[in-house]
Formats: structure tokens, C-alpha cells, sequence
């Protein structure tokens, strides 16, 4: 939305990286909260059990590539994919905390990236015409 204001593309990118990477460390939360409570809460547990089928359909990528394929999984901007896929990857396949937050950086960063080049490119065809 910034770049289509006309705020510079690189300004809008970097808000737009942030404004997601800040999110991180509360999805991970949340994540590590809903499988504590899933133990002793029935309800929780069928939510988790639903999060937890979504997660499996990557899961064998992720295990694969490790770190990147998490971040890429994360970073392409289709449906299904997105933080709070990944997050649920990562924490099905129980990845240490601080890999789990930088893949997600990550794959923040390279959404960024791919949807910004997307937009400046959509405007500079728009503008030709």
C-alpha cells in the first residue's frame, strides 16, 4: 500500500519487513502456549490437532531444507504459506527457538522483497500505458 501512496519502495519494504518481523516473537508465543495448553484443555487440543494436519502438508520441505526451506516457506506469499504456517512447522517439528525466529525473519524479509519488486514493477507497467 506505501508504494502505491508513493512512499519510496525501499522505505515502504523495510516498514513492511518490520512491521511482520515484530510479530515473530508473539506467533511463537502463542504457538508454544497452545500446545501447553492443548495437554489439559480439550478444546485447544482440536484446534492444535487441525494447526498440526496444515503443518504436516510442508513439513517433509521444511525437514529437507532445514532453516531455508522454512523461510521460503514463509517468504513465497501463496495461500497457505505465511508466518503463521511456518510457525506451526516449526513447531510441530520442534526447531530450537532462535532458528525458528531467524527462518521467520527470513522468510519476512524475502516476502518483503518479492512483493515490493512485484508492486514497483505492476506501477511501472501501469505508468507506460
Amino acid at each position: 500500500m506505501g508504494i502505491v501512496s508513493g512512499l519510496d519502495p525501499a522505505v515502504a519494504v523495510a516498514l513492511g519487513v518490520l512491521g511482520n518481523v515484530l510479530q515473530v516473537p508473539l506467533i511463537i508465543f502463542i504457538m508454544y502456549m497452545l500446545r501447553r495448553i492443548a495437554q489439559q484443555v480439550p478444546w485447544a487440543a482440536r484446534i492444535l490437532a487441525r494447526i498440526d494436519r496444515a503443518a504436516e502438508r510442508h513439513e517433509a520441505k521444511v525437514r529437507r531444507y532445514g532453516w531455508l526451506g522454512l523461510a521460503l516457506l514463509i517468504g513465497i506469499p501463496i495461500p497457505g504459506t505465511g508466518l503463521w504456517t511456518g510457525a506451526a512447522v516449526a513447531n510441530l517439528m520442534r526447531m530450537p527457538l532462535m532458528l525458528t525466529a531467524l527462518s521467520m525473519a527470513a522468510g519476512v524479509a524475502i516476502a518483503g522483497v518479492l512483493v515490493g519488486a512485484v508492486t514497483t514493477g505492476a506501477i511501472a507497467v501501469i505508468d507506460l500505458f
